[in-house]
Protein backbone atom coordinates (compact mmCIF):
# COMPACT_ATOMS: atom_id res chain seq x y z
CA UNK A 1 0.00 0.00 0.00
CA UNK A 2 1.20 3.85 -0.51
CA UNK A 3 1.55 5.53 2.21
CA UNK A 4 -0.28 8.47 1.96
CA UNK A 5 1.72 11.92 2.05
CA UNK A 6 0.66 15.11 4.22
CA UNK A 7 0.10 17.79 1.56
CA UNK A 8 2.20 20.81 2.29
CA UNK A 9 -0.73 22.75 3.33
CA UNK A 10 -1.78 20.59 6.29
CA UNK A 11 1.88 20.56 7.36
CA UNK A 12 1.67 24.13 8.11
CA UNK A 13 -1.96 24.50 9.21
CA UNK A 14 -0.68 21.35 11.66
CA UNK A 15 2.25 23.37 12.93
CA UNK A 16 -0.21 26.72 13.79
CA UNK A 17 -2.34 24.98 15.21
CA UNK A 18 0.29 23.38 17.46
CA UNK A 19 1.45 26.53 18.59
CA UNK A 20 -1.71 28.26 19.10
CA UNK A 21 -2.54 25.48 21.68
CA UNK A 22 1.11 26.42 22.88
CA UNK A 23 0.71 29.78 23.13
CA UNK A 24 -1.57 29.48 26.44
CA UNK A 25 1.25 27.80 28.21
CA UNK A 26 3.37 30.35 30.05
CA UNK A 27 7.42 30.85 28.88
CA UNK A 28 8.83 28.82 31.81
CA UNK A 29 6.48 25.81 31.08
CA UNK A 30 7.33 26.08 27.65
CA UNK A 31 11.23 26.23 28.41
CA UNK A 32 10.45 22.93 30.56
CA UNK A 33 9.16 21.16 27.11
CA UNK A 34 12.20 22.15 25.71
CA UNK A 35 14.09 20.66 28.40
CA UNK A 36 12.04 17.34 28.20
CA UNK A 37 13.18 17.12 23.96
CA UNK A 38 16.89 18.39 24.79
CA UNK A 39 16.43 14.71 27.06
CA UNK A 40 15.83 12.47 24.24
CA UNK A 41 18.30 15.11 21.43
CA UNK A 42 21.19 15.65 23.28
CA UNK A 43 21.16 11.56 24.61
CA UNK A 44 20.52 9.87 21.15
CA UNK A 45 22.52 10.34 17.80
CA UNK A 46 21.36 12.33 15.51
CA UNK A 47 22.21 15.83 13.36
CA UNK A 48 21.62 18.29 16.20
CA UNK A 49 23.33 16.44 18.68
CA UNK A 50 26.09 15.57 16.66
CA UNK A 51 26.52 18.87 15.26
CA UNK A 52 26.26 20.52 18.53
CA UNK A 53 29.42 18.19 19.96
CA UNK A 54 31.35 18.90 17.07
CA UNK A 55 31.69 22.94 17.25
CA UNK A 56 31.69 22.55 21.01
CA UNK A 57 34.91 20.09 20.72
CA UNK A 58 36.31 22.36 17.68
CA UNK A 59 36.08 25.80 19.64
CA UNK A 60 36.89 24.86 22.99
CA UNK A 61 39.37 22.72 22.75
CA UNK A 62 40.64 23.50 26.66
CA UNK A 63 37.38 22.73 28.43
CA UNK A 64 37.52 18.68 29.46
CA UNK A 65 35.43 16.01 28.66
CA UNK A 66 32.82 16.61 31.21
CA UNK A 67 32.69 20.99 30.75
CA UNK A 68 32.06 19.61 26.99
CA UNK A 69 29.15 17.48 27.68
CA UNK A 70 27.65 20.09 29.96
CA UNK A 71 28.10 22.61 27.66
CA UNK A 72 26.61 20.52 24.86
CA UNK A 73 23.42 20.06 27.36
CA UNK A 74 22.97 23.51 28.06
CA UNK A 75 23.30 24.47 24.31
CA UNK A 76 21.00 21.85 22.63
CA UNK A 77 18.33 22.67 26.17
CA UNK A 78 18.62 26.73 24.22
CA UNK A 79 18.37 25.25 20.81
CA UNK A 80 14.94 23.46 21.48
CA UNK A 81 14.07 26.64 23.24
CA UNK A 82 14.16 28.34 20.02
CA UNK A 83 11.31 25.76 18.73
CA UNK A 84 8.61 26.47 21.81
CA UNK A 85 9.24 29.96 22.33
CA UNK A 86 7.93 30.75 18.72
CA UNK A 87 4.18 29.62 20.44
CA UNK A 88 3.66 32.73 22.72
CA UNK A 89 6.07 35.19 19.76
CA UNK A 90 3.84 34.41 17.17
CA UNK A 91 0.19 34.45 19.04
CA UNK A 92 0.41 36.02 22.48
CA UNK A 93 -0.32 39.90 22.31
CA UNK A 94 2.61 41.91 21.74
CA UNK A 95 2.57 43.94 24.59
CA UNK A 96 2.47 40.62 26.46
CA UNK A 97 5.71 39.35 24.41
CA UNK A 98 7.30 42.40 24.84
CA UNK A 99 6.75 42.45 28.61
CA UNK A 100 9.34 39.31 28.89
CA UNK A 101 12.07 41.25 28.28
CA UNK A 102 12.46 42.43 31.81
CA UNK A 103 16.54 43.75 31.65
CA UNK A 104 17.76 46.03 29.54
CA UNK A 105 21.41 47.30 28.77
CA UNK A 106 21.26 49.88 25.76
CA UNK A 107 23.97 52.51 25.19
CA UNK A 108 23.28 55.94 24.69
CA UNK A 109 22.18 57.39 21.32
CA UNK A 110 20.55 54.20 20.36
CA UNK A 111 16.91 55.58 20.53
CA UNK A 112 17.72 58.71 18.09
CA UNK A 113 15.47 58.66 15.77
CA UNK A 114 17.43 60.63 13.28
CA UNK A 115 20.05 57.98 12.73
CA UNK A 116 19.81 54.87 10.76
CA UNK A 117 21.61 51.78 12.46
CA UNK A 118 22.64 48.57 11.49
CA UNK A 119 21.83 45.83 13.59
CA UNK A 120 24.27 42.67 14.02
CA UNK A 121 22.32 39.80 15.27
CA UNK A 122 24.18 36.77 16.12
CA UNK A 123 22.68 33.49 16.66
CA UNK A 124 22.46 33.83 19.59
CA UNK A 125 19.42 33.56 22.85
CA UNK A 126 16.23 34.39 21.00
CA UNK A 127 16.65 36.50 17.62
CA UNK A 128 12.87 36.32 16.79
CA UNK A 129 11.71 38.25 19.76
CA UNK A 130 14.95 40.73 19.39
CA UNK A 131 13.08 41.00 15.47
CA UNK A 132 9.81 41.81 17.56
CA UNK A 133 11.63 44.34 19.87
CA UNK A 134 13.30 46.43 16.98
CA UNK A 135 9.98 46.84 15.11
CA UNK A 136 8.33 48.52 18.48
CA UNK A 137 10.91 51.32 18.41
CA UNK A 138 10.60 51.89 14.81
CA UNK A 139 10.80 50.83 11.06
CA UNK A 140 12.58 47.86 11.00
CA UNK A 141 13.61 45.72 8.56
CA UNK A 142 15.19 42.34 8.23
CA UNK A 143 16.38 39.71 5.67
CA UNK A 144 14.29 36.51 5.09
CA UNK A 145 14.75 33.49 3.45
CA UNK A 146 11.70 32.01 2.22
CA UNK A 147 11.02 27.86 3.58
CA UNK A 148 10.54 25.39 1.20
CA UNK A 149 6.86 24.97 1.58
CA UNK A 150 4.85 28.22 0.26
CA UNK A 151 1.85 27.31 3.42
CA UNK A 152 4.78 27.11 6.32
CA UNK A 153 6.48 30.42 4.42
CA UNK A 154 3.28 32.16 4.64
CA UNK A 155 2.64 31.49 8.29
CA UNK A 156 5.84 32.19 9.37
CA UNK A 157 5.72 35.33 7.37
CA UNK A 158 3.02 36.21 8.77
CA UNK A 159 4.21 35.40 12.07
CA UNK A 160 7.68 37.68 12.04
CA UNK A 161 6.22 40.35 10.30
CA UNK A 162 4.07 41.24 13.76
CA UNK A 163 4.13 44.55 15.17
CA UNK A 164 5.12 45.97 11.76
CA UNK A 165 8.64 44.35 11.70
CA UNK A 166 9.46 44.12 8.16
CA UNK A 167 11.26 41.32 6.36
CA UNK A 168 12.84 41.57 2.92
CA UNK A 169 13.78 38.94 0.57
CA UNK A 170 17.66 37.37 0.46
CA UNK A 171 18.18 39.19 -3.46
CA UNK A 172 18.72 42.00 -5.09
CA UNK A 173 15.77 43.74 -4.58
CA UNK A 174 15.89 43.17 -0.68
CA UNK A 175 18.99 44.39 -0.91
CA UNK A 176 18.19 47.53 -2.33
CA UNK A 177 14.94 48.19 0.11
CA UNK A 178 17.71 47.22 2.94
CA UNK A 179 19.60 50.35 2.24
CA UNK A 180 16.94 52.91 1.28
CA UNK A 181 15.87 51.87 4.40
CA UNK A 182 19.09 52.97 5.98
CA UNK A 183 18.94 56.29 3.70
CA UNK A 184 15.96 57.05 5.91
CA UNK A 185 16.24 56.30 9.23
CA UNK A 186 15.78 52.68 9.50
CA UNK A 187 16.78 50.01 11.24
CA UNK A 188 18.54 47.16 9.72
CA UNK A 189 18.64 43.59 11.58
CA UNK A 190 21.40 41.57 9.48
CA UNK A 191 22.27 37.65 11.12
CA UNK A 192 25.96 38.14 10.17
CA UNK A 193 27.15 34.28 11.29
CA UNK A 194 25.98 32.07 8.43
CA UNK A 195 27.89 30.29 5.98
CA UNK A 196 27.79 33.06 2.70
CA UNK A 197 26.25 31.19 -0.80
CA UNK A 198 29.30 30.47 -3.05
CA UNK A 199 28.14 33.61 -5.52
CA UNK A 200 28.13 36.49 -2.60
CA UNK A 201 31.32 38.91 -1.31
CA UNK A 202 33.22 36.93 1.15
CA UNK A 203 36.63 36.91 3.16
CA UNK A 204 37.92 34.07 4.97
CA UNK A 205 38.61 35.43 8.72
CA UNK A 206 39.16 33.78 11.89
CA UNK A 207 36.36 32.95 14.20
CA UNK A 208 36.21 31.12 17.53
CA UNK A 209 39.93 30.29 16.09
CA UNK A 210 39.10 28.52 12.87
CA UNK A 211 38.97 30.03 9.14
CA UNK A 212 35.68 30.34 7.83
CA UNK A 213 33.98 32.43 5.09
CA UNK A 214 32.88 35.73 6.37
CA UNK A 215 30.17 37.73 4.61
CA UNK A 216 31.08 41.38 3.60
CA UNK A 217 27.35 42.49 3.62
CA UNK A 218 27.46 44.82 6.75
CA UNK A 219 30.97 46.08 5.64
CA UNK A 220 28.94 46.97 1.66
CA UNK A 221 26.14 48.49 3.39
CA UNK A 222 27.49 50.38 6.16
CA UNK A 223 30.12 52.00 3.34
CA UNK A 224 26.97 53.29 1.30
CA UNK A 225 25.10 54.89 4.35
CA UNK A 226 25.50 57.66 7.37
CA UNK A 227 24.54 55.04 9.88
CA UNK A 228 25.66 53.51 13.48
CA UNK A 229 26.52 49.71 14.01
CA UNK A 230 25.42 47.67 16.92
CA UNK A 231 25.90 44.53 17.63
CA UNK A 232 22.63 43.02 20.23
CA UNK A 233 21.13 39.70 21.39
CA UNK A 234 17.56 38.99 23.81
CA UNK A 235 19.03 35.60 25.90
CA UNK A 236 17.05 33.64 28.00
CA UNK A 237 17.14 33.31 31.91
CA UNK A 238 15.74 29.94 31.84
CA UNK A 239 14.62 29.49 35.80
CA UNK A 240 13.09 32.89 35.93
CA UNK A 241 11.46 32.78 32.64
CA UNK A 242 12.11 36.06 31.23
CA UNK A 243 14.61 37.56 29.18
CA UNK A 244 17.36 40.40 28.94
CA UNK A 245 18.05 42.34 26.01
CA UNK A 246 22.04 43.48 25.18
CA UNK A 247 22.81 45.82 23.09
CA UNK A 248 26.65 47.45 22.18
CA UNK A 249 28.29 50.03 20.07
CA UNK A 250 30.50 48.77 17.63
CA UNK A 251 33.32 50.99 15.56
CA UNK A 252 32.12 51.33 12.32
CA UNK A 253 35.87 52.32 10.88
CA UNK A 254 36.59 49.05 11.66
CA UNK A 255 33.58 47.53 9.64
CA UNK A 256 33.99 50.15 6.82
CA UNK A 257 37.93 49.31 6.51
CA UNK A 258 39.61 46.74 3.99
CA UNK A 259 37.82 43.44 3.50
CA UNK A 260 39.93 41.66 5.74
CA UNK A 261 40.03 43.79 8.82
CA UNK A 262 36.42 44.37 8.79
CA UNK A 263 35.47 40.75 8.53
CA UNK A 264 38.28 39.95 11.32
CA UNK A 265 36.56 42.95 13.50
CA UNK A 266 33.34 41.58 12.82
CA UNK A 267 33.91 37.95 14.02
CA UNK A 268 36.20 39.12 17.23
CA UNK A 269 33.16 41.40 17.92
CA UNK A 270 30.69 38.42 17.53
CA UNK A 271 33.01 36.00 19.43
CA UNK A 272 33.56 38.36 22.35
CA UNK A 273 29.54 39.44 22.42
CA UNK A 274 28.38 35.61 22.99
CA UNK A 275 31.06 34.71 25.44
CA UNK A 276 29.14 35.63 28.37
CA UNK A 277 26.35 33.42 27.33
CA UNK A 278 27.96 31.37 25.49
CA UNK A 279 25.72 28.05 25.68
CA UNK A 280 22.68 30.21 23.64
CA UNK A 281 24.99 30.24 20.89
CA UNK A 282 23.86 28.36 17.64
CA UNK A 283 26.75 25.31 18.15
CA UNK A 284 24.10 23.40 16.18
CA UNK A 285 24.83 24.89 12.88
CA UNK A 286 27.61 23.86 10.57
CA UNK A 287 29.10 27.21 10.71
CA UNK A 288 32.62 26.20 9.32
CA UNK A 289 34.46 24.75 5.96
CA UNK A 290 34.18 21.07 5.88
CA UNK A 291 38.22 20.83 5.45
CA UNK A 292 38.53 22.57 8.88
CA UNK A 293 35.91 19.86 10.33
CA UNK A 294 37.97 17.09 8.48
CA UNK A 295 41.17 18.23 9.37
CA UNK A 296 40.24 18.49 13.42
CA UNK A 297 38.74 14.77 13.32
CA UNK A 298 42.57 13.23 11.45
CA UNK A 299 44.01 15.45 14.57
CA UNK A 300 41.98 13.71 17.23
Amino acid sequence: MKKKLISPEARAKSLEFIYQKLSACSIRCLFTLAKLMMLIVANTRNQLSRQSEENIDLCFPDLSKAEKKQLKTENIHHTCCNFFELAQLWHRPIDQVLALITQQEIPDGFDNPNKSKIIVAPHQGSWELLNLWLAQQGQSLSLYKPTRNPHVDQYVLKSRSRNSAELVPVDTAGLRKLLHGLKHQASCMILPDQKPRANKSCVSASFMGHATDTSLLIKNLASKSDCDIYIAAVTRDLKQGRYSLRIELLEKNKIIGSDEISAHYLNHSIEQFIRPEVSQYQWTYRRFPEQVYHDHKKRH
